[in-house]
């Protein structure tokens, strides 16, 4: 019988022993980690960026196809559906034996922020020049009578133009003010009345100005000018004094004129948007 026990014991003994997790129940799996405060904040901030960029583009650009957004969309100083009236004085390069100064008016509408008409008009102011004075005293000094050049004084100019602005823009003015500008280029036909005549004038010249508010600018224009004239020689007589005219055919004049004046807008339009592009 003691034997019996020893062996019973020996094979509970030789037993393998039951697992621990047969005894235990399994262990409840850990909730998934829930996304960083910081990470979520990144995704909201892209998310808006997105939608601003967005917003932008509906209220101050161009719809419709982005390649025919414009850069300017809303002008600090516009022109569009204004009326345009300046004053000016100028000077004119015409003939190398005259001084000539002008002053004079214009009057135009601008269409839109690019084209526009001007009807424009000046008086001219005829001198000598010292070529003039030089060319008399040694015809003078060489023959004893009076010479008098072949000059054409210009009386006046009166026409029509039109402008296209190709270049409108702002500048800084020593880190100090804001400049806003505009270029514009011009084409026109007039007339120009002279000593001999009156003769249908063509014209280019390119010019630009200066806004100092919405209703005034500087303005600075410079012309290529030229018409065919007809010339003549003004002769004294040495016995008489008296003056004969003799006529010495045609000739193209080339006139350079360069005016500069104050122009004055006038016209009504809607203020552009808060935060518009300028």
């Amino acid at each position: 019988m003691k034997y019996k026990t020893i062996l019973l014991l020996l094979i509970l003994a030789l037993l393998p022993a039951p697992q621990a997790a047969a005894k235990n129940p399994a262990a409840p799996k850990a909730p998934a980690a829930s996304p960083s405060p910081s990470s979520s904040a990144t995704a909201a901030a892209e998310a808006a960026e997105r939608v601003n960029v967005e917003n932008i583009k509906e209220k101050y650009w161009a719809r419709g196809d982005e390649s025919e957004i414009g850069v300017v969309q809303n002008r600090l100083y516009s022109k569009a559906n204004k009326i345009e009236i300046g004053m000016f004085g100028g000077s004119l390069t015409t003939d190398p034996f005259l001084t000539v100064k002008s002053v004079g008016g214009s009057f135009g509408f601008h269409f839109s922020e690019y084209l526009a008409a001007h009807f424009l008009a000046w008086k001219t102011y005829v001198g000598h020049s010292g070529a003039y004075t030089g060319f008399q005293e040694a015809i003078q000094e060489q023959e004893g009578i009076p010479a008098i050049p072949s000059t054409n004084d210009p009386k006046s100019y009166f026409g029509a133009e039109g402008a296209a602005s190709i270049l409108y823009g702002k500048l800084s003015l020593i880190g100090k003010a804001i400049i806003y500008y505009d270029m514009h280029l011009n084409g026109g036909l007039g007339v120009t009345s002279t000593y001999t005549g009156n003769y249908f004038t063509p014209s280019i010249g390119i010019g630009q100005q200066v806004y100092l508010n919405k209703q005034i600018s500087f303005r600075l224009d410079y012309r290529a000018m030229f018409y065919r004239e007809r010339i003549v020689t003004r002769q004294t007589a040495a016995d008489q004094g008296a003056i004969n005219e003799v006529s010495k055919g045609t000739r193209t004049n080339w006139t350079h004129a360069i005016t500069l004046g104050v122009n004055f807008f006038f016209g009504f339009q809607s203020a552009p948007s808060e935060g518009a592009a300028q």
